[in-house]
């Protein structure tokens, strides 16, 4: 069985690191994300390497099965119609029961919610794993932990930083003139 990776840059989106949100009615709460990797990011050695773990995994636990009959991980992000997911893209959605660790550049904890949000790059530590389930059978990734890469990345969900919101205010006469 394939080992955990750290995957190349991506590009996070619908990050759910912090508390745990259930993925559908009635289920049960979990850490999530969806990675985005640009089509440099798909020929890198470490996007290679998550493939090979995906293929060898679908070889161990569904030996007869047509590798066309497994839902695999990787999705093209030109099917969906979000912020970010553009044609030659794909991605993966990770998704973990415990709550994964968010390192920045330096590898220190990162343990506000409000530094993480939709367009960051980063790298993540996941793991394969199968499941079959209800005649669902497949490949997917855990996700054990992220590191943000680049924290001053535009974001993809369309809201705007607060400093951008609003004009600079001198002094209280500038408050007083509006008042």
């Amino acid at each position: 069985m394939a080992g955990a990776l750290v995957t190349p840059y991506a590009t996070l989106s619908f990050p759910v690191l912090f508390t745990p949100k259930p993925r559908a009615i009635n289920a049960k709460p979990v850490y999530s994300c969806v990675l985005l990797f640009s089509p440099e990011a798909q020929q890198s050695p470490d996007y290679k390497k998550m493939q090979a773990a995906v293929a060898q995994l679908a070889k161990e636990k569904f030996p007869n099965l047509n590798v066309k009959n497994l839902r695999l991980p990787f999705r093209d992000a030109a099917e969906k119609d979000y912020n970010g997911f553009e044609p030659g893209w794909t991605y993966i959605s990770p998704w973990s029961d415990n709550k994964p660790g968010v390192v920045d550049v330096r590898l220190q904890d990162v343990l506000d919610p409000a530094e993480v949000f939709s367009g960051q790059t980063v790298r993540a530590h996941v793991i394969p794993f199968s499941y079959d389930n209800s005649g669902n059978r497949g490949i997917s990734f855990g996700l054990n932990h992220i590191q943000l890469v680049k924290r001053d990345a535009p974001r993809i969900d369309g809201r705007i930083a607060a400093s951008k919101a609003f004009t600079a205010l001198e002094d209280e006469e500038d408050i007083d003139s509006v008042l």
